[in-house]
């Protein structure tokens, strides 16, 4: 593998964390708040968080799926040459 090529798929597993980390908070802060109310409240059902954690997940699409969806097709029109070039050789 060219260090080129090692290059490209480093960049793409970063965008990928980069764009995921927003969900996974969204996520991990709905748990969490979710959690404590259920400890407090001596609420044993796990279904009691999935509803809350859904919930945020669909609403961090909304704000930031504009911006998620912008920086994967910069990346993608980036990428898509060097593909084929990675092919050709």
């Amino acid at each position: 593998m060219t260090a080129s090529l090692v290059a490209l798929v480093r960049e793409g597993f970063l965008l990928a964390l980069l764009l995921a980390a927003p969900l996974l908070v969204a996520a991990l802060i709905a748990g969490v708040i979710t959690g404590l109310i259920a400890a407090f409240t001596q609420i044993q059902d796990p279904a009691v968080g999935v509803v809350p954690r859904v919930a945020a997940i669909g609403v961090s699409i909304i704000l930031f799926g504009p911006a998620i969806a912008a920086q994967l097709a910069a990346f993608a029109a980036r990428v898509w040459p060097l593909v084929t070039a990675i092919g050709a050789s």
